[in-house]
C-alpha cells in the first residue's frame, strides 16, 4: 500500500514538473518574440523618425511663407 501510495505521489510530481517545464518553455518563447517584435517595430520606427528628420530640413533657417489671396 505504501509503495502505492508513493509511486502516485511520484507521478503527481512528475505531473507537475513536465507542466511547469511546458510553462517556462513557452513563456522563454513569448519573451523572445516580444524582444523580436520590440526590434522590429524599433527598426521600423527608426525609418519613420529619419524621415520625418529628413522632411524638417529648414530647422534653425528663416521660412519665408507668402500669403496666397
Amino acid at each position: 500500500m505504501i509503495s502505492l501510495s508513493s509511486l502516485t505521489m511520484i507521478k503527481k510530481l512528475l505531473i507537475v514538473a513536465v507542466v511547469g517545464i511546458v510553462l517556462s518553455a513557452c513563456a522563454n518563447t513569448m519573451e523572445g518574440l516580444g524582444k523580436d517584435m520590440q526590434t522590429i517595430g524599433n527598426s521600423m520606427g527608426s525609418s519613420n523618425t529619419s524621415q520625418t528628420n529628413n522632411q524638417s530640413q529648414t530647422k534653425g533657417k528663416d521660412v519665408v511663407v507668402t500669403p496666397v489671396q
